[in-house]
């Protein structure tokens, strides 16, 4: 992300792998599941929404981790 989030705003993360057969995406923030699909979307982001957010891309070949993204609000 660029610039300074506010609580309020809303935060998009994309997330895309290149992969054959093509991956499932899951988001972890901190470790824990929080959402599945290639786009994770918070609306009226929080305090509560601090922390670092990862997807991982998994098929039947293996999986991959994206490198963090940190959210402070």
């Amino acid at each position: 992300p660029s610039g300074e989030i506010k609580e309020g705003d809303s935060v998009t993360l994309n997330c895309s792998s290149d992969s054959n057969p093509p991956a499932e995406i899951s988001w972890f923030k901190g470790g824990t599941f929080v959402g599945s699909g290639r786009i994770y979307s918070i609306s009226k982001i929080s305090s509560d929404h601090s922390g670092e957010y990862k997807c991982k891309s998994i098929n039947k070949h293996g999986e991959k981790d994206s490198d963090a993204v940190a959210l402070n609000v």
